[in-house]
């Protein structure tokens, strides 16, 4: 069973595709161009929010929650191998449906 953070995420992932693409396109020009294997989510999901807003005319106000933030990190490692292991992850809450078991991974103050 999921997680109410879960299903909310699901709903938006399937919902908002492109928020994945420029994640991803996003992780991918970081690793390049400074050459280091790690990065923040949080980072990324802010530069994502810059061009989303830059980039559409959305009269709704479109959002991007930072409760989506640990699982599209999850979600980008498990579907990328280039990306694998370019986010420090810590345990949920909730186990989640996919990625890391929590047993694997450390305890921390942000736990989502």
């Amino acid at each position: 069973m999921m997680s109410n953070l879960e299903t909310a995420f699901w709903r938006f992932h399937n919902t908002n595709p492109r928020v994945y693409a420029l994640l991803v396109k996003l992780a991918r020009e970081w690793v390049k161009a400074k050459g280091k294997n790690k990065l923040g989510m949080v980072m990324l999901f802010h530069r994502a929010r810059w061009d989303i807003e830059m980039s559409t005319n959305d009269e709704f106000g479109f959002k991007l929650n930072n409760n989506h933030v640990p699982f599209y990190a999850r979600l980008i490692m498990e579907q990328e191998p280039d990306l694998s292991g370019v986010f420090n992850l810590r345990q949920q809450t909730i186990q989640s449906s996919f990625g890391p078991g929590n047993a694997e991974l450390p305890s921390g103050e942000h736990i989502a």
